[in-house]
């Protein structure tokens, strides 16, 4: 698997990696697919995570959790941008391994709902503890959102070992690009909000 070796800084942390035929195939896709910032950030973003389950006492499917954070974004990238909502065709491209993969069908949705539903303003009251996870964690390594409670010990070695590559830069042109192309999908109504400069304004460098 590409950076296999890297990826057991996440071990290191203390933190679950799963080593399913999915998982590989999840992280050997986003891997091949998008920049390394994005790859990154999808690494990241499964960190950030693992920190807030333990922060919130709540338990998770480590796979589930693992396989959507890798590829959560990928509808930002050619050729699974089909031209819907990125966080839709992410979760379909996302269902689809999970299938090809040998995963039943209730993982297959479980891990479109986790990806599918990251990007609303609201989640359902019932929403699985890996959908408010991915949720809330795409939030911190975006804007900096629940940065706070994360320990801080972890921070330097996950940063060191899957660097930021100018993220914010990257990731706000990849935002604008959807809204200016899909005038009906969240990406337009989170820019509105202010999303742009709370990415500025994120508590990282780049």
């Amino acid at each position: 698997m590409p950076n296999r070796v890297r990826d057991e800084a996440l071990t290191r942390l203390g933190m679950p990696v799963p080593d399913s035929a999915l998982s590989r195939r999840a992280r050997e896709r986003i891997t091949d697919a998008a920049r390394p910032s994005l790859v990154n950030h999808s690494v990241r973003v499964y960190a950030w995570a693992v920190e807030l389950a333990r922060h919130d006492r709540l338990e998770f499917d480590p796979e589930i959790l693992y396989v959507a954070s890798m590829l959560h974004d990928i509808g930002l990238v050619p050729p699974y941008d089909i031209g819907g909502c990125y966080e839709i065709d992410g979760g379909l491209a996302s269902a689809q391994l999970a299938r090809e993969s040998g995963a039943p069908d209730d993982r297959a949705r479980a891990i479109y709902d986790v990806i599918a539903l990251h990007n609303d303003e609201v989640l359902p009251p019932d929403a699985a503890a890996e959908v408010v996870l991915l949720w809330d964690s795409a939030g911190t390594d975006v804007t900096g959102n629940r940065f706070a409670d994360v320990r801080p010990a972890i921070i330097p070695g996950l940063l060191a070992a899957y660097p930021r590559i100018d993220f914010k830069r990257e990731f706000t042109a990849l935002l604008i690009d959807q809204a200016s192309r899909k005038p009906t999908c969240p990406a337009v109504e989170m820019i509105a909000a202010g999303i742009l400069d709370e990415i500025a304004q994120a508590p990282f460098e780049s």
